[in-house]
């Protein structure tokens, strides 16, 4: 959450909108997935501390162990929050795909984007908004299936294409307070990334899952023999 409020990462990401637009969402999208992944690592150390004091608890409870059953009460609660939280099936993994789609229509619409961009407060509101599009988006591709992910990879390049092309041919800002050539610039590096996702990252994603399951049928295969 940090990073969301210094003043030397804002200039550098907004002084643009091919900037605020590529960079800054791909930086807050990014620190979403760590976060659930450095507090899933974090949650596993605190349980297995935990654990471990447990079994070596003596028969004979004092205040001071009596504290410390308390701080276990505590972290067994919080971690099985934690654990509902972070593993929704894939019967309800929707819902983390429902939250990133309205934060970032809601934050893109031109009005409120211009309010944000000249108000601190908000602004600062946004970028946190971000890093729970990232945090979401990260549940939604773990709780649902291989298809789900190829499905969204493919449309997420075609939004971002469409919107890149509007942008790199408009002649009137969408956001007012970048110019034109700001919105031109952002729309051909916009397209540029969708050509990446579409030539590099689809293909390698793909190429790595195809690998994975070979791999799974021989070890499978290998031990029904």
């Amino acid at each position: 959450m940090a990073t969301s409020i210094q003043p030397d990462l804002l200039a550098a990401t907004e002084k643009d909108l091919a900037s605020h637009m590529v960079l800054e969402h791909t930086l807050f999208f990014m620190l979403g997935g760590i976060s659930v992944q450095v507090a899933e690592t974090v949650l596993r150390i605190i349980v297995s501390s935990a654990n471990n004091k447990e079994r070596r608890k003596q028969s004979h409870t004092t205040d001071k162990e009596s504290k410390n059953d308390m701080r276990l009460k505590v972290i067994s609660v919080w971690s099985r929050l934690l654990r509902k939280i972070f593993s929704v099936n894939n019967r309800y993994g929707f819902i983390w795909l429902i939250i990133p789609i309205i934060l970032l229509t809601f934050w893109h619409l031109p009005f409120v984007f211009d309010y944000a961009a000249l108000n601190d407060g908000v602004h600062i509101l946004q970028h946190i908004s971000f890093i729970i599009v990232g945090v979401t988006s990260f549940l939604a591709f773990r709780a649902l299936g291989e298809s789900f992910k190829i499905i969204i990879l493919i449309s997420l390049n075609g939004i971002m294409a469409f919107a890149g092309l509007m942008f790199a041919v408009t002649t009137t800002p969408i956001y007012p307070i970048y110019s034109v050539s700001s919105h031109n610039d952002a729309g051909t590096y916009m397209l540029i990334t969708c050509l990446l996702l579409l030539l590099v990252v689809l293909p390698t994603y793909l190429i790595h899952r195809a690998i994975l399951h070979l791999r799974i049928r021989t070890t499978s295969s290998d031990k029904t023999v």
